[in-house]
């Protein structure tokens, strides 16, 4: 089972189904044959065998969720992809905002996962202590010093 990036929480925000037009929720079916542009159908649409100039019926097909664990077997790749963005939006630290916005956890469940896996995560820091290393190598490489 193919698993994609989940949508935002915005139905308008959602690719439409090729087949009937209506804004697609997961799970949802991505034909493996055809695009790009990805053809998308809804679950209703694929069981009925819709088939669209070159997409036919038999075509392979993936199926489409964000509804597994990443970092956390209580968090669904959804749940964390929106926690990211209700955090962009709220502000960090607004944490009874975040869980507002997120509709499916805490706020002390929010503040705790987001610091656990985003803020004290050693992986997270030792990767971001690389990329300003990096960073400081390529701006020494850059400068010159010239004799006085």
């Amino acid at each position: 089972m193919e698993r994609l990036a989940s949508f935002s929480n915005d139905p308008f925000d959602k690719p439409p189904c090729r087949g009937c037009s209506s804004y697609l929720t997961e799970p949802y079916v991505k034909c493996a044959e055809c695009g790009p542009p990805p053809f998308l159908l809804c679950l209703q649409c694929f069981t009925r065998g819709f088939e669209y100039k070159k997409h036919q019926s038999d075509h392979t097909y993936e199926i489409m969720t964000s509804d597994f664990p990443v970092l956390d077997p209580n968090w669904t790749a959804q749940e964390e992809m929106a926690l990211l963005e209700a955090v962009m939006d709220c502000g960090f630290g607004n944490w009874q905002d975040v869980a507002n916005q997120m509709c499916t956890k805490s706020k002390e469940e929010c503040e705790k996962h987001y610091m656990k896996h985003f803020i004290n995560n050693p992986l997270f820091a030792s990767t971001l202590l690389n990329l300003k290393q990096a960073e400081e190598a390529q701006h020494n490489e850059n400068s010159h010093s010239f004799p006085p």
